[in-house]
């Protein structure tokens, strides 16, 4: 063996001990957010984490590992992520709209926001079943898991219908997998669970369409539980989270053979008026004070009138670009400049989102006003919210619900706001959306169980 041959076989022994030695988990802070790193040298892959943003396993593309270095341009956030990786640390920098700042992050041998003690682990004592079912002309395929107790008779069962955005059937938000524990416990409880990942999603093929759209597929998932004899077709009934609480009524009043409905953060207001409340809560949590919360308030009124305003086949986004530029004229200098409205990365923030606001789905959840349907809803309802939700408030929401069952003539409701839960049913500390994922909790106990011994009185 020549000494050329030996120096080259060292160095490649060296790259490939570094490379084994150096892949694992970084943890720190970035400015005041949790940041996790996941790399890989050896097989060129690296996943961020950033719970308060809902970041969470996202997959940075093309990341170069270079002897003991990471550069990866992370195009999604405008950022290039540079750093010196070693046994115990990454020492390096984010690069993001031409500002860098530190990253200093620790290795370590589990993030620690990803606790999530509450989730299911076999073995199970019931059955899991991944199923495929069609829609009526065959035009979606839909992918799910069905959980049932073993029992020689047909179950109680209930469909869960996830919210807004699109949604893997365990509904995993921010690390948690609510629709999961939610499916765990009832099975253990004796009842048949169906959860299904949304349109576009896992196994689920299709196009994101509106909450009228995935009220029949709600109907494409009761036709095909009526095809399985585990399933009593005289119970069957809906367990919808916030969009999923104004899906399932649609389809509660579409279907007679729905038995039952509970509603999880359901929205019982106008998707206008929610969508208004809902930013001004979120604004307001942060501490930001009345005057600035009136200016963005007046910003999203203006923006939202055109939607009002227009059918949802015409496009948008031109009249959406005048009503903004209409707004920016009317407000003082100084107050443009405080919230950043002056500069073009400002400006941005608002535009880019235009495409949003312009989409079928969103125009059709702000135009929605559930009272017409709520008040043809008679079977049993349990509706409960977080009393700390920011999201879809409990005390306006809650009381939307009452005034159409009692519209109804419902006589058999329950209307529940669950004091220190936030919108994903977590008992929360500061209650902001950014602390989902930083909780341990995915779903209230407290809230299974009302769940649970409610279902079985049903």
């Amino acid at each position: 063996m020549n000494a050329k041959f030996k120096y080259c076989l060292f160095l490649i022994t060296f790259l490939v001990s570094w490379s084994a030695s150096s892949q694992g988990l970084y943890e720190g802070t970035l400015t005041t957010l949790k940041v996790g790193l996941e790399l890989n040298p050896a097989t060129g892959k690296a996943l961020l984490y950033i719970p308060e943003q809902g970041v969470f396993a996202h997959d940075i593309q093309n990341p170069i590992f270079r002897n003991d270095s990471l550069i990866a341009d992370l195009k999604a956030f405008n950022t290039v992520l540079t750093g010196k990786i070693s046994d115990s640390n990454f020492d390096g920098s984010w690069k993001q709209n031409g500002y860098g700042m530190p990253l200093k992050l620790q290795k370590v041998s589990n993030l620690s926001f990803l606790r999530r003690p509450q989730h299911p682990a076999p073995p199970y004592p019931y059955a899991v079943e991944d199923v495929k079912f069609t829609n009526v002309d065959k035009s979606i395929t839909f992918g799910g898991t069905f959980t049932y107790p073993p029992s020689n008779h047909p179950s109680t069962t209930v469909i869960l219908i996830s919210g807004s955005g699109q949604q893997d059937r365990d509904e995993t938000l921010f690390g948690h997998k609510p629709f999961w524990v939610i499916a765990d416990h009832l099975s253990r409880n004796g009842f048949a669970v169906l959860r299904v990942d949304d349109r576009g999603v896992g196994q689920t093929t299709g196009r994101v369409g509106t909450s009228a759209d995935y009220a029949q597929d709600v109907l494409a998932a009761m036709a095909y539980l009526n095809t399985r004899k585990e399933v009593n077709p005289r119970k069957i009934g809906l367990i919808g989270h916030s969009e999923g609480g104004i899906i399932a009524p649609m389809a509660a009043v579409a279907s007679k053979q729905v038995a039952f409905m509970v509603s999880l953060a359901g929205v019982g207001v106008k998707g206008y008026d929610l969508l208004l409340q809902q930013n001004d809560d979120m604004l307001k949590k942060t501490g930001v004070g009345e005057a600035f919360r009136e200016h963005y308030r007046s910003l999203n009124s203006a923006l939202y009138d055109v939607i009002l305003r227009n059918s949802l086949e015409n496009d948008l986004k031109d009249s959406l670009q005048i009503a903004f530029d209409n707004w920016l004229q009317k407000q003082p200098d100084a107050v443009l400049g405080q919230i950043g409205f002056k500069s073009e990365i400002g400006k941005k923030s608002v535009t880019r989102q235009f495409d949003t606001l312009n989409s079928k789905w969103y125009r059709y959840f702000l135009k929605y006003d559930p009272q017409p349907v709520l008040t043809q809803l008679k079977i049993p309802v349990l509706a409960l919210n977080g009393g700390s939700d920011l999201q879809v408030s409990a005390k306006e929401n809650l009381a939307g619900f009452e005034k159409g069952l009692e519209a109804a003539g419902n006589k058999n409701f329950k209307i529940v706001a669950l004091a220190g839960l936030n919108h994903l049913f977590q008992k929360c500390q500061k209650c902001t959306v950014a602390e989902y994922g930083l909780l341990e909790e995915t779903f209230s106990t407290e809230a299974l169980d009302l769940i649970t011994d409610w279902l079985k009185k049903q």
